[in-house]
């Protein structure tokens, strides 16, 4: 029965409600970023003939007849047929033959065009021809071009071609047709009154162009994009630049100059057309001239959809890359250069950015890209310094696309197609975002879904608010462009476009309005401010909760809401109907006093039609799941179909409970928590609602704690220009209800000004063809402020505003310092992670030019002797800090957990000048007898001691210790000592922190901007971090609470779903004043995560994984310079190096060796000052690098002799610790990883060549299997014996098949249950760890010569593997005579055993055979 117990309760529609005003508090001398001087450009794409039959104004489609007869037909019955031999050029592939029978002057025939979809023309305008003729004489003056209409029947325009006809040769006509009526799918007719056999090419029918360029723009569409006064122009693509299959279907500039009869064209597989390559380079270029815009070239890397090239053939890109900016910008002294300007362009263009490559950084394709663009990069740095690079990241599958490698990079190109939801939740994305690396949002539109046909104002409003958010941040958000700007309305291959076309006419969606007054309304400084009361409001007359499912069957009972003072407002145990439930979807009905849901369907609902009132409410429901896939949907804040909030229990496959928001109909991701639903089972679920604050309950355990973030009412972006004496102020409104906007100005004195609106009484409004005004900007209007310091502006609903106000009286900028943070970041050039290992108790280093992407040096080992410098033999919670005069302290656990999880009492610190060597270690043992009696407790009652950090105090000159301390039936709670710079202990343990619950690992760091300390900490109770501040680092006597000189921050609280989350850690980026969190998850969701926080160390964002070769776990973050991050760099290539190079040695004894290897250890165990440190070890570098050399002279040596030696240092990167380097690869690797190499799903040859071996016996191994296809595939072949090795290991004319991965001498892994390797990690460990899968074979080189030696596979398998590592080279000796046998020799005819005896028949053992006992000819067979 349902009772309702709140009678005041009432049912209504569900609205939203904005706050009733928005309060602006701006400051003028409060400013931000400065206006990037190329902060909105265009992005031109060949895709759906945005040029070939639409920007490029060429109206005859397939003029060079390069796609047969596309659009061309017989007029009037003539013939008509290709040509491939007598052509124009070389460069030309077919021509047309026209064969003209019974023609006459009343009976002319030919051949007709019509364009793309028909040819625009417009009485009195006038049209250019030109055309390559070939024939009889007889043809001279007697080819007529006519413009007709569509159907035929009128003459639009004529005129007869004057000029030379000939067999001798190709001669080229023009002329000039007036037109004299108008047909928007008009045609062009060729015609001839005189019968023969008349050879056509190159037809060409241009009308006025814009700027009258010659082979130029069609005029309507170049000047849309020259009315958004666009700062740059990207060209030519997008995947346009990759191509698909092949390069020969890739855009290549050095194809696209000259006349357009010397173009070739190529097929634009991407997009399925054919490109003249009309629009080519030098119309690009020219194009940015017009606008007025930057060019921004970007370049193809030798990777495109379905084909790669080696790094070798990529050379050849690079030169390109190369060749194209001296084309462009070079003087007449350059080969390129003087090309442009016999072109017909004498000036340069002033390229200024180049593009390394096109969305080619995805995940997975790290190695491949990197080597590549570094490539490019340091080619173009070398030759063209002025030139700005821009680098890809990853393209989708993530938000937060990241620069994942160590090169320079000055910008980086992100991608976003995602819903207007996205557009505007991503508002703030870029505040608290990396300022290392400029970001350039090269591709964006909110073209996620509900967009409508082609865009509507919804759409564009998404889009305004983000490049609101992108303005606000132009520091980092240097550059954007819309994508793709054009759309064919015949070819709208990608729908959502910002213009749209046809023949003759267009229409701009809202997205291009957007484009055009946020380019032309920029102010050139940002000013900040503060706000109040811009938040949506949920209306609490509006909140109704429900259930539901999704492809399961269910069963609910005991549905109950109380408010915030547990009274219950609504229950309902079906003991009766569901009158008071909303049925949607689904099959829903009651059954023995509960509610069933019984079809296995997608998104079955129920609505209790109850509204909740209040914002603060419990939501409980038991739940049974009966059959189906998922779990329960438990459904809360539900305002209508398309905006609610729900929990998806037991969602994606019954793997994982999630959160989800849906507004306006998209959904966004909450929360997420590993688990699964049982069937039969009864659950009991708990929704506690207070305001924004959400916890979700299963079975009375915490499962998920978030916030529901309200939407803002308004979006805004401020800028000024004292030059004009302006304040541009832009507000979006992209709700559904009109929005005051108050402001309050100091510091300047604001005047009367103009407002500029776009507004739409629906989102959903959208321009057509038909209605191509439904959505535009309004006229300007004058706007009154109330006086010098308050404006009040009504923003109406769905609407873009710009407003334009007289400014004076504006005061001077007051510049933000913050000293202690430039003292700190005053040098500092990269970043040091010491992390304890994720699965060993030692330190370990991990390096990071930019903050985000991690390499542990040394593959993970660790940086010292941790046995050497600890009691217990491990170190736990490694942390790092610089002491005030420049050196390092290093304090950390003294513990290794087989000792117990109570056996941890020591801390150890140590003190270094480099970071390499460690010259003093001092320990605390708190179980010592002073320490005890300082903590007043006794050796039992102390249980552990946790995560010692230090910081310096700046008042009394010495440094913190501080860390936690464990006492049995009690707590932990924070203690500190204070050391002096010599890590002399100063004082005894004292209590520092006791909030009166359980805390560990406390981070304590000074906040510049609010003048304090902030401590985050761990809360045992909570599994998250609470926070804490202080004035002083040190307490005084009268701070004699517990919490000391420390204050709790109210309503603070980390947590990560309610998992085990430890280890805090916050540091900021060099040249930043927000913060970041760095922090371990060790439970479900298991990872080494970073998040975003705010200059107060406040508002957390989302949290993304650490990123990059690194075994993360407890740990700090710690600036360095760049001398110290390349002497690191330097120590690690000299440590790596060592045990080589005593290989070197102790199969030589080569005293230049022995000297290498007395330097490095020098300079790995001896230390003095920094510099002389850093001298030190680079000159053990180079005298170790200099041994391979020495050694090879060795060989070789040694080798001319005949002695056996093993060869394998001269292979470049044997066991691909550098990737690919030293490889030719066709394509390039799937992966290599720096351990092992592979190729999956692909044909491949991999191999290298060793130069002038001397002549000999060779052994040439190689650890390497193959998989035939996916794992069930592949196994089930080999249980068959149908399996085929396709992949195959060679050295010269010798090869034997690759092992396979279920390879009979292969006993470690089983198939039942399934344990042989399925990923590199588990390669690694069979190669390197079991020592498997060795194949070798052995050849003979007659005389001096060279050894090719690889593994190919010329087969495509789909899903089948091939994976490999370690590659050896021997030398046995001088040539034997006797040779491999070859496995298709491998018959018993004519062979002997060493007895003398011929061998029966069947298949040979392995052993050595006499072939031909005469000669005495020996063969193995192994």
């Amino acid at each position: 029965m349902l009772k309702q117990y709140l009678l005041a309760a009432v049912f209504c529609a569900a609205t939203f409600s904005l706050s009733s005003q928005t309060i602006m508090n701006i400051d003028g001398s409060r400013r931000g970023s400065m206006i990037s001087d190329y902060q909105y450009g265009l992005f031109l794409e060949e895709i759906n003939h945005a040029g070939e039959g639409g920007l490029y104004a060429e109206l005859v489609k397939n003029r060079s007849f390069e796609q047969g007869l596309d659009a061309w037909t017989s007029f009037n019955g003539d013939t008509i047929e290709l040509q491939t031999s007598d052509l124009l050029n070389d460069i030309q592939k077919t021509a047309l033959l026209m064969t003209t029978t019974g023609a006459s002057v009343a009976n002319m025939k030919g051949v007709a065009n019509a364009g793309y979809w028909g040819m625009a023309v417009r009485k009195d305008s006038t049209y250019t021809l030109t055309l390559w003729a070939k024939g009889p004489k007889a043809f001279a003056d007697h080819v007529k071009a006519q413009l007709r209409s569509e159907d035929g029947t009128r003459i639009l325009g004529e005129t007869t071609l004057t000029g030379t006809i000939n067999h001798t040769g190709w001669n080229k006509l023009t002329a000039t047709i007036r037109a004299t009526g108008t047909d928007n799918k008009g045609q062009l007719v060729l015609l001839t009154d005189v019968n023969g056999r008349l050879q056509l090419d190159m037809v060409s029918l241009f009308p006025y162009t814009w700027k009258n360029r010659k082979n130029g723009l069609r005029p309507d569409l170049a000047q849309l994009l020259a009315d958004t006064k666009p700062s740059f122009l990207r060209f030519p693509g997008g995947c346009y630049v990759e191509g698909e299959g092949s390069y020969d279907n890739a855009f290549q500039w050095k194809k696209t100059i000259g006349p357009i009869e010397q173009r070739s064209g190529h097929m634009n597989r991407n997009w399925h057309y054919f490109s003249s390559d009309g629009l080519g380079f030098d119309e690009y270029l020219q194009l940015c001239e017009d606008l007025n815009a930057a060019p921004l070239f970007v370049v193809n890397i030798g990777v495109g959809h379905g084909f790669t090239f080696s790094l070798e053939e990529t050379k050849a890109l690079v030169q390109d890359a190369l060749d194209a900016i001296e084309y462009a910008n070079g003087d007449a002294s350059t080969e390129w250069g003087a090309k442009r300007i016999a072109n017909g362009h004498p000036e340069p263009y002033h390229l200024k950015f180049i593009e390394i490559g096109n969305e080619n950084y995805q995940a997975g394709e790290s190695q491949q890209y990197a080597e590549r663009y570094h490539m490019f990069y340091k080619a173009i740095k070398e030759k063209y310094p002025e030139i700005t690079v821009i680098g890809n990241v990853e393209a989708w599958g993530t938000d937060n696309p990241s620069w994942r490698n160590e090169y320079p990079v000055e910008i980086v190109d992100e991608h976003y197609y995602r819903h207007f939801d996205w557009m505007r939740r991503n508002y703030n994305k870029y505040d608290n975002y990396p300022r290392g690396i400029g970001v350039y949002n090269g591709e964006y539109a909110a073209n996620g879904g509900n967009y409508g046909r082609h865009g509507n104002m919804n759409s564009a409003l998404g889009e305004a608010v983000y490049m609101l958010g992108m303005e606000k941040n132009s520091d980092v958000c240097v550059m954007a462009s819309f994508a793709p700007i054009f759309a064919h309305e015949s070819d709208p291959l990608w729908p959502y476009d910002m213009i749209h076309f046809n023949a003759a006419n267009h229409f701009v969606t809202p997205s291009y309005h957007v484009q055009k007054l946020l380019a032309q309304n920029l102010g050139k400084q940002n000013l900040l401010w503060t706000e109040s009361g811009n938040t949506i409001q949920v209306g609490s007359e509006t909140a109704r909760v429900g259930v539901g499912s999704w492809n399961t069957e269910v069963v609910y009972d005991d549905v109950r809401v109380t408010d915030a003072s547990g009274r219950v407002i609504i229950s309902d145990d079906f003991s009766e109907d569901t009158d008071s439930w909303i049925l949607m979807t689904g099959r829903w009905s009651v059954n023995d006093g509960t509610l069933v849901q019984s079809q296995r369907a997608e998104n079955c609902t129920a609505v209790l039609n109850i509204p909740v009132a209040g914002s603060a409410y419990t939501y409980k429901v038991r739940a049974k799941k009966t059959g189906g896939n998922e779990g329960f949907l438990i459904i809360f804040n539900y305002q209508d179909a398309n905006n609610y909030v729900w929990w998806n229990l037991g969602g994606w496959n019954n793997a994982r409970h999630g959160v989800e928001r849906c507004v306006n109909g998209s959904k966004t991701t909450l929360a997420t928590a590993s688990g699964y639903i049982e069937n039969n089972r009864w659950y009991d679920i708990e929704i506690e609602v207070k305001g924004s604050d959400v916890i979700c309950r299963l079975d009375g355990n915490v499962v998920s704690e978030f916030s529901l973030s309200g939407a803002k009412a308004l979006y805004q972006s401020i800028q000024i220009d004292e030059e004009a004496g302006e304040m541009v102020l832009k507000v979006v409104n992209p709700n559904a209800s009109a929005h005051d906007l108050q402001l309050n100005v100091s510091n300047m004195t604001i005047g009367n000004g103009t407002v500029i609106r776009m507004v739409a009484e629906q989102g959903t409004d959208e321009n057509t063809m038909e209605n191509p005004e439904v959505v535009i900007p309004a006229a300007e209007e004058n706007v009154s402020v109330t006086d010098g310091h308050h404006a009040l502006f009504n923003i109406p609903a769905f609407s873009l505003n710009i407003y334009r106000l007289k400014v004076s009286d504006v005061a001077e900028e007051e510049t933000e310092t913050y000293p202690a943070y430039e003292k700190e970041d005053e040098g500092m050039g990269a970043y040091l992670f010491a992390h304890m290992h994720r699965n060993s108790e030692h330190t370990c280093y991990a390096l990071s030019l930019y903050g985000q992407m991690w390499d542990d040096m040394f593959g993970g080992a660790e940086v010292f002797d941790t046995k050497a410098n600890t009691v217990t033999g491990g170190m736990r919670d490694a942390y790092i800090c610089r002491t005030n005069d420049g050196h390092f302290m290093l304090a950390g656990t003294d513990m290794t957990s087989r000792l117990g999880w109570e056996s941890n009492h020591i801390m150890v610190l140590m003190l270094s000048n480099d970071l390499v060597h460690w010259t003093k270690n001092v320990k605390i043992d708190l179980k010592s007898e002073e320490n005890l009696a300082a903590l007043g407790l006794n050796a039992e009652n102390l249980t552990a001691a946790w995560a010692p950090q230090i910081i310096y105090d700046r008042e009394s000159g010495n440094y913190v210790v501080y860390y936690s301390v464990g006492v049995k039936g009690d707590r932990h709670r924070i203690y500190y000592q204070l050391v002096d710079k010599d890590l002399n202990i100063l004082t005894k343990p004292e209590l520092y922190f006791d909030p009166g619950y359980d805390v560990i690992d406390a981070d304590i760091v000074w906040n510049d901007v609010d003048k304090q300390y902030m401590m985050l900490y761990k809360c045992e109770q909570t599994s998250g971090f609470d926070r804490a501040t202080a004035k002083r680092l040190v307490p005084v006597s009268s701070d004699d609470s517990s919490l000391r000189q420390w204050t709790i921050t109210k309503g603070f609280h980390i947590g990560d779903n309610n998992q085990a989350i430890e280890a805090p850690t916050q540091w900021r980026l060099i040249g930043s004043k927000r913060w970041k969190l760095a922090y371990i998850n060790y439970g479900q969701g298991y990872g080494y995560k970073f998040r975003d926080l705010d200059e107060h160390g406040l508002h957390a964002s989302d949290f993304s994984l650490i990123r990059g070769n690194v075994a993360a776990q407890h740990g700090s973050i710690l600036k360095i310079t760049t001398d110290e991050y390349n002497y690191l760099k330097t120590w690690e290539q000299v440590k790596t190096m060592m045990p080589t190079v005593e290989g070197y040695y102790q199969a030589s004894q080569i005293p230049e060796i022995a000297a290498a290897l007395d330097k490095g250890n020098h300079a790995l165990r001896n230390s003095s000052t920094f510099d002389e440190n850093v001298m030190a070890m680079s000159e053990a570098l180079s005298a170790l690098q200099g041994c391979k050399a020495v050694y090879d002279e060795y060989m070789r040596d040694k080798a001319n002799e005949g002695d056996a030696v093993d060869m394998t240092p001269v292979l470049k990167n044997p066991n691909f610790s550098e990737g690919s380097n030293g490889w030719t690869t066709t394509p390039s690797f799937t992966q290599a990883n720096g351990k092992v190499a592979e190729f999956w799903n692909t044909s491949f040859d991999m191999h290298q060549t060793v130069e002038n071996l001397p002549a000999g016996e060779y052994e040439v191994s190689v650890q390497s299997f193959y998989r035939e296809g996916g794992i069930d595939e592949a196994m089930t072949l080999h249980n068959n014996n149908m399996e085929q090795l396709h992949a195959t290991f060679y050295a010269n004319d010798e090869e034997v098949p690759v092992l396979s991965l279920y390879d009979e001498s292969v006993t470690v892994y089983t198939a039942t249950p399934y344990t042989y390797p399925n990923n590199v990690a588990e390669a690694d460990v069979a190669f390197n760890t079991y020592k498997l899968y060795t194949n070798k074979l052995r050849l003979t080189l007659p005389e001096t010569g060279s050894i090719t030696l690889g593994i190919k596979k010329m087969e495509s398998l789909v899903s089948d593997w091939c994976i490999f590592d370690n590659f050896t080279l021997k030398y046995l000796g001088k040539s034997t005579g006797i040779s491999n046998l070859h496995i298709e020799d491998r018959n018993t005819q004519g062979l002997y055993n060493l007895k003398g005896q011929r061998m029966g028949s069947g298949q040979l053992p392995h052993g050595v055979y006499i072939v031909d006992p005469q000669k005495g000819d020996i063969a193995f067979f192994i």
